[in-house]
Parts: structure tokens; sequence; C-alpha cells
């Protein structure tokens, strides 16, 4: 019997003390602190995945946000020459909305269960399109597809750097919505971000209307910045109100089966398709059909922006799922600053000095609301 000294870890301290044991009992130079290395290389391998795929939806997101107004701009203003069939927006929307659908139904399908197969799940999903749950959706779909609308009339009107930073009044409208209808708490520094996010938009609206006052002959100025500031301002009020709504009703608690986040995608795009189809056919868009079919003017920047617009949600979902709240807001961030850069390369659009106080605000707004989130007492993190 020998005595030797030995060592665990209590409560996250290590203490050593002494105790006796026999040499031939007891294996020596044996340790559980180490653990295999298999285990290690198998958490390497899913940190290392987890931050790639962190970073991938990230970048696609970026690419998303900057890309998209990118491209709407462009077919706008080149849809504006007379030698040009431009195409129409709210077909374009409804073609976007058509390709949502098929995009969550597939991902729907996909992941399914395994006692099921696919005709199965294929009958179970596109039954739930209308009943009473689906029927909630209809007043997001409806304020989706205005908000989708607006989009073009915005961008027709105004330059991208102008329209990246006014769209930012989103968050406002989504942050009042979320304490109105959901009761969410908003911390004071969420509080003082908002200040600087409305203070940052209206120089930047007054900004656009300095430039298009010294400018009108510009190229990327020919619009109203009237116009398409209010376009940008129904679409926030939209936007917010929508999504919020959207997120209580994946929140609520319902008798019936509980549906995945596809399927109320899909549910959303399904209202959205019939309602988008009435204006084609109620306003003028329905002439220029007759004329000159439903899909006139589609190209490859259509095709790319009809694309672009119907992965937005399935992105937002993917960073959510993989990085959280504050790099999307940086994401965000930078995304208003590739389109501002890009903008100028592509448009030579005019970025005076007061469009950067506004601009510079508006970023910091964003970074200071979702970096200082509302801090749960202790009472309310114990529950």
């Amino acid at each position: 019997m020998k005595i030797g000294l030995s060592s665990r870890v209590v409560n996250g301290k290590n203490i050593t003390t002494e105790e006796e044991f026999d040499e031939e009992k007891v294996p020596l130079n044996i340790t559980d602190a180490d653990p295999p290395a298999d285990e290690l290389s198998t958490k390497d391998s899913s940190y290392r995945n987890l931050w790639s795929a962190k970073n991938a939806s990230l970048f696609s997101l970026v690419l998303q946000q900057s890309g998209l107004v990118l491209m709407i701009r462009y077919s706008r203003v080149t849809g504006a020459r007379a030698d040009h069939i431009s195409y129409i927006p709210s077909v374009v929307v409804v073609s976007a909305e058509v390709l949502k659908f098929l995009l969550n139904l597939t991902l729907e399908i996909t992941v399914k269960q395994p006692d099921r197969t696919n005709t199965e799940s294929t009958e179970e999903v596109l039954k739930s399109m209308v009943n009473m749950e689906s029927l909630k959706l209809l007043v997001p779909a409806l304020l989706y597809l205005i908000q989708n609308n607006l989009l073009f009339v915005a961008l027709k009107n105004l330059s991208v750097p102008v329209y990246q930073v006014l769209n930012q009044g989103k968050l406002f409208t989504t942050a009042f919505f979320s304490r109105l209808l959901l009761d969410k708490k908003i911390s004071y520094c969420q509080y003082f971000s908002l200040l600087m996010l409305a203070t940052g938009v209206v120089v930047v609206q007054q900004s656009a209307n300095k430039d298009h006052t010294n400018n009108n002959s510009s190229s990327t100025q020919e619009g109203s910045p009237w116009v398409g500031f209010f376009a940008v301002l129904t679409s926030c009020l939209t936007s917010g109100f929508a999504t919020v709504y959207f997120e209580k009703v994946l929140k609520q608690k319902s008798a019936s089966k509980q549906l995945s986040v596809n399927a109320r995608n899909m549910q959303l795009a399904f209202w959205s398709i019939g309602l988008g189809v009435v204006p084609i056919f109620m306003t003028g868009d329905w002439e220029k059909v007759k004329i000159n079919g439903l899909f006139q003017g589609y190209d490859w920047m259509v095709f790319a922006i009809i694309i672009f617009q119907a992965f937005t949600g399935l992105l937002v979902g993917y960073v959510m799922k993989y990085a959280d709240a504050v790099l999307k807001g940086f994401a965000t961030s930078v995304a208003v600053v590739l389109a501002t850069i890009l903008s100028i390369v592509i448009f030579n659009d005019n970025v005076n000095l007061l469009f950067l106080v506004g601009a510079t605000l508006v970023v910091l707004a964003v970074r200071t609301y979702t970096n200082y989130p509302p801090v749960e007492s202790a009472a309310a993190a114990k529950v």
C-alpha cells in the first residue's frame, strides 16, 4: 500500500489530495482528462462545418440584398428607354411567388417523415393550403405583395444608395409592431438607436431632394424622390407589420398539427399568387399583356431578379439558423455599403456629404440595435 497524490475536478476547480492505493490494482499513467483523438477530430470538424455554413449564409445574404436592388435599378433605368420593351413589375412579383412556392414545396417534401412517401407528403401539404389556419396568412400575404411591388416603384425614383439607407427604416416599424403586438421588450440602447435611425433617414431623404434639385438631368435621378420616399415608407410599414404578424402566427399554439416554416411560407406564396394576379387584370397592365404578352421584356436580368427575390425568405432563415441577429445586422450594413460603392461605379450616382452623414447614422443605428438587446432579469431567466 502506498500513498500518492490524486487530482480531481470539483465544481470546476482542480483539487489535489493524498490517497492510499494499491500498486497492483491501480494502473499507472491513466487519466481521463484528455478526450479520445477521434472525439477531438469530430468536434473540430463540426466547428469547421458550422463556421463554413455561417460564412456562406452571411455572404449569400449580402449578395442577395445588394444584388437585387442593383439589378432592379438597372432594369428600371434601361426599361425607360423608348426602344426597349420593359417588363411588367406585377408579373415579375407573381413569378417570384410561384418560384418561392415551388422551392418551399421541394424543401417540405425533402425534409419529410421517413414513414411517408413523396406522394403522401405532397398531398398533405397541398391540402393545408386552403383551411382556417391558412386564412390567417391572407393579411401578411397581401402586405408582402404590396411591399414587393413598391420595391420597383421606389427603385425607379431613387438611386440605389438612397433606397438602401431609407429601406433600413423597416427596423423601426418592426420594433414598433413587435412592442405593440408581441409585447417584446426594447432596451434603452435600442430606443436610442431607433431615434438615431429616424434621424439618419430624414437626413438621407434631404440629401436626395438636394441632389435632385441640383441635377434634374441626371440619368439616375429621372424620377421623383418624394414618390420614391413614400413608396419606401409604405413598404417599411407593410413589411414591419407583416413580419411581426407572421411571427405571431408561427408562435401561436393551435389544436391542429403544427406546420413547419416551409409550409407556412408556401401558404404565404399561395395567397400572394392569388392576390397578385388581380392587379394584372384590373389595371393598365392587362392592356400591355394583350399587346406584347404576359412575359414581355423578360431577359436574363429579369430571371435573375425573380430568383433573387424568391430566395429572400430562405436566406434570412438560413442566416438565423447558422448565425444570429447580430451577424444579420452586420450583413445588412455590409450590403448597404457594397451596394452604394457599386452603384457609384455602375450608375455614376452622386453621394454628397449629407448622404454620408445620414448613412453613417443609419448603419450605426442598425449595429447598435442588434448589439444591445434587452437584458433579461434574473427571475425571468430562471423561468
